[in-house]
């Protein structure tokens, strides 16, 4: 891997506050991939019920009636704004509910958000199982080599496997916004150079490959972040939570995302029930999918071939 940037070159200033990031930037995306599902399912949806909801400790899974599942990603601040309203509130049961509700957006409860995040999810399975996409499935992210070599990466949440791999694929530069201080610790061993969360935008500013985890979609700030990668730059969003139809996030210049296929949903659920998070699910339960938006990777000069 090419030595890393120093830190000096990276010491950013910190930003001004920017309201656009409290807002949910992440919804009209979900929108978009509802209007997707409702035109390829037709009528079809009508058949479809909510069979089984896990809210675990980090994730969320939904099962269908049939038999597809999805997963998504609790932020921790949903999980803290719901704590008074399951407490006070009556809430209605969900499971037995009409998949229509999940389009539509009409759950009840606190969790309501992200229940319909994975519950798109599991929509989704039908069209990337028949490859009604372009495909990639011979590994992660990383697979796709020339997102990362000779290129100033920048990652927004911790991917610690992906971080480790870029060491062999030559980023010339990495950057690593995180509030964990384990992602810290991490990058401190070798793996990039840790940028504070106040200086995302100037560290997104000069990237030439920028990654977002599916957490990004969950919290509400995707669509913020992608409006801070340059024009020329690519874009990865990755993780279970972006398991949805890709179209709105290609209409919004993102180059490919890397997510997974929930294969045993009952298992998945079970895992999530026990507390179990998204590494445990994978070789049990999901595969690794690449959905490749191949206009955009041609428009940038990146091969992707596999």
């Amino acid at each position: 891997m090419r030595k890393f940037a120093d830190e000096k070159a990276l010491a950013l200033p910190a930003e001004k506050h920017n309201p656009a990031e409290n807002s949910d930037t992440s919804g009209p995306i979900l929108d978009e991939t509802a209007a997707t599902l409702e035109s390829l399912y037709e009528n079809t949806l009508d058949t479809l019920v909510i069979e089984r909801i896990v809210v675990g400790v980090f994730f969320v899974g939904v099962k269908l009636s049939n038999g597809c599942g999805g997963v998504a990603y609790t932020p921790p601040e949903v999980v803290h704004r719901a704590g008074s309203r399951i407490l006070k509130n009556n809430i209605p049961i969900i499971s037995g509910m009409p998949a229509l509700s999940i389009v539509r957006d009409a759950l009840p409860g606190p969790f309501a958000g992200i229940i319909r995040l994975a519950g798109l999810n599991a929509l989704s399975v039908p069209f990337l199982n028949d490859r009604h996409y372009n495909m990639d499935t011979s590994g992660d992210l990383s697979a796709i080599a020339s997102l990362f070599r000779h290129r100033r990466v920048c990652i927004v949440g911790a991917i610690i496997p992906l971080l480790k791999r870029l060491q062999q694929l030559e980023a010339s530069e990495v950057t690593i916004i995180d509030r964990k201080k384990e992602t810290q610790a991490e990058s401190e061993a070798g793996y990039g150079i840790f940028v504070p969360p106040e200086n995302t935008a100037a560290a997104l500013g000069r990237c030439e490959t920028a990654v977002f985890t599916g957490a990004a979609v969950a919290n509400g700030s995707i669509g913020h972040l992608i409006g801070l990668v340059p024009a020329e730059a690519a874009i990865a969003v990755v993780g279970p939570t972006a398991g949805f139809v890709p179209d709105p996030l290609f209409r919004r210049r993102v180059a490919l995302v890397g997510s997974v296929v929930v294969t045993d949903s009952d298992k998945a659920l079970d895992n999530l029930a026990e507390g179990g998070g998204a590494y445990r699910l994978f070789g049990e339960c999901m595969r690794k999918i690449n959905l490749l938006n191949v206009p955009r990777l041609r428009q940038l000069g990146l091969d992707y071939s596999f």
